[in-house]
């Protein structure tokens, strides 16, 4: 029997469920009762809502690199199917019913200050995206990975979006399509040039 999670955890997954779920006009009684603490436990591991707001999104952050980490050891020795790793796990974690867009996104979204950790957050998701896009074109031999991770990064992006309107992973899947097409150009020439 694995242990109770702590409460600095539990607050962690109620805040993730109920933010996602019903927007961050949810208050922190809210999120204490979901999670089982008193009001104070708030506030000795966090100095503010915002604060939970930011490790929160950190922590959503790293779970996604941690299941992506997974697939790509799966993966190992094959550069290709590496580079299209985040499509496919977009595909498989897509068609549900309760997708409302990518956490980071809606979260920066909600917050016009760009002092916000949201904001914090969603560069941090970025760029580690676009390194790790990055490091599979090298991988995969692409002519030009920084282009490359560039294109891969808006496709990306694109299928979290779509998903709004479409959440059954058949845009992940389309991108996953086109991934394949800017990998193999990728490999023949500079990706970013103008071809038409």
């Amino acid at each position: 029997m694995s242990p109770r999670p702590s409460a600095r955890e539990r607050l962690l997954e109620a805040a993730r469920e109920l933010f996602y779920a019903e927007g961050y006009g949810v208050s922190i009684d809210a999120v204490t009762e979901r999670a089982g603490v008193a009001k104070p436990t708030v506030y000795a591991h966090f100095k503010s809502k915002d604060a939970l707001i930011g490790t929160m999104l950190t922590a959503a952050c790293d779970d996604w690199f941690t299941d992506l980490d997974a697939e790509l050891e799966r993966r190992a020795g094959d550069p290709a199917r590496r580079l299209l790793a985040p499509f496919d796990l977009l595909a498989a974690h897509l068609p549900d019913p309760a997708y409302h867009g990518c956490i980071l996104v809606n979260s920066a979204a909600s917050f016009l200050d760009t002092e916000h950790p949201a904001h914090a957050a969603l560069a941090t998701h970025d760029q580690r995206m676009r390194d790790l896009f990055e490091r599979l074109a090298t991988e995969a031999d692409a002519t030009n990975p920084a282009g490359l991770a560039r294109q891969l990064l808006v496709l990306y992006d694109g299928v979290k979006a779509r998903g709004l309107v479409d959440n059954s992973g058949e845009a992940a899947r389309d991108a996953r399509t086109a991934a394949i097409l800017l990998l193999a150009a990728a490999r023949l020439h500079d990706a970013t040039a103008t071809a038409y």
